[in-house]
């Protein structure tokens, strides 16, 4: 394996968990769970 091969690798593979990070973070951090999350401390 060449050092081009193996750098386009690590860099597909560090875009890869950036994209599942970040639709995780989002569906997890969704309006209707932070609404609720807000709304548990007032009531």
């Amino acid at each position: 394996m060449t050092q081009t091969q193996r750098i386009l690798k690590w860099l597909m593979l560090v875009a890869l968990a950036a994209l599942l990070s970040y639709f995780g973070v989002r569906s997890y951090l969704s309006p209707e769970l932070l609404f609720g999350f807000a709304n548990s401390f007032t009531c």
